[in-house]
């Protein structure tokens, strides 16, 4: 990748923003993945640097602007307007998406397995994939006094107490049906995960075709189990490849064999279809771009 260097240093990681990421209660594993703070106020970032690359995932996202507000989101060759919406419903994701904030920013954003808030909301997940809605006009009165709360709040452990006195009474009803056991190493938990929604699938509804089971699944998760599970492995091995390499380890590519892909052909168009980047554009990303922080998210769980 052929790069020179004001572009390097017009996007490069920056010091002074903030990104941490918290994990739920034990009593929510198995509902919320995580937490994440994303704070920019004490960063003079460059237009480039104030991008947020996001990869495809099958996951949930309520998003708070603590501070800021102003942003605007890009899918493909589609740029979304700037909005002023403070909280924002997210759904899951089946390309890489761009993310821009027009100014400094404090972000606060929850994510959930697709299957538990589908189990709390009973919104049909696949009419969310790849949008960014205003989250009051999508869930009712209590969600949206939740929201107001968590904007009000004084700082991110509070929001977090927030949450979870408002979904532990909710999910402690549904969350039997569902639930998986947390693993101690965070690489598996994404597969994990996703083995257990696949036995469900199979186990459930007895009586109804395979294609009636299919449809059902997709609206709990809003994707087919075959393209879910693709996104898995993905998520592994980013996660594995950014971990080893930011310690002189093995590449993307050496750990995409390891991951059995039947050739490098193979993986570098999956790399391309999850983050439209070649594996060495991407694995460069991610070690020097302030904008690809949410990729480095990933190493974060390696320690759930």
């Amino acid at each position: 990748m052929a790069l020179n260097h004001l572009d390097v240093d017009d996007g490069a990681i920056h010091p002074d923003t903030r990104t941490s990421l918290f994990l739920p209660s034990p009593q929510l594993a198995d509902c919320v993945c995580a937490y994440v703070v994303r704070d920019t106020l004490d960063a003079p970032l460059s237009p480039k640097q104030r991008l947020s690359h996001l990869p495809v995932s099958p996951l949930v996202s309520i998003v708070w602007s603590i501070h800021g507000g102003r942003s605007s989101m890009h899918i493909g060759e589609d740029e979304w307007p700037p909005s002023s919406r403070r909280v924002v419903l997210r759904g899951p994701r089946t390309q890489p998406s761009v993310w821009q904030n027009h100014g400094p920013d404090v972000g606060f954003s929850l994510t959930f397995f697709p299957d538990a808030f589908h189990a709390l909301t009973h919104l049909n997940v696949a009419s969310l994939l790849d949008q960014a809605r205003n989250l009051q006009t999508v869930l009712g009165k209590d969600w949206q006094q939740m929201a107001i709360a968590v904007l009000r709040a004084s700082d991110d452990l509070a929001r977090i107490q927030i949450i979870e006195a408002f979904l532990m009474p909710r999910w402690a009803p549904v969350r039997a049906p569902l639930s998986v056991t947390v693993p101690p190493d965070g690489l598996s938990l994404f597969n994990d995960w996703v083995d257990a929604v696949a036995l469900r699938a199979s186990t459930s509804t007895p009586g109804h075709s395979t294609r009636q089971r299919e449809r059902r699944t997709k609206g709990q998760l809003g994707l087919p189990m075959r393209a879910l599970r693709g996104l898995v492995r993905m998520e592994s091995m980013l996660t594995r490849g950014h971990a080893s390499n930011a310690f002189g380890g093995q590449s993307l590519v050496d750990v995409a064999h390891t991951m059995g892909f039947s050739d490098q052909a193979h993986f570098s168009r999956e790399v391309k279809r999850f983050s439209g980047l070649s594996p060495t554009e991407l694995q460069w990303a991610i070690e020097t771009q302030e904008s690809y922080w949410p990729y480095r998210l990933r190493q974060a769980l390696k320690a759930r």
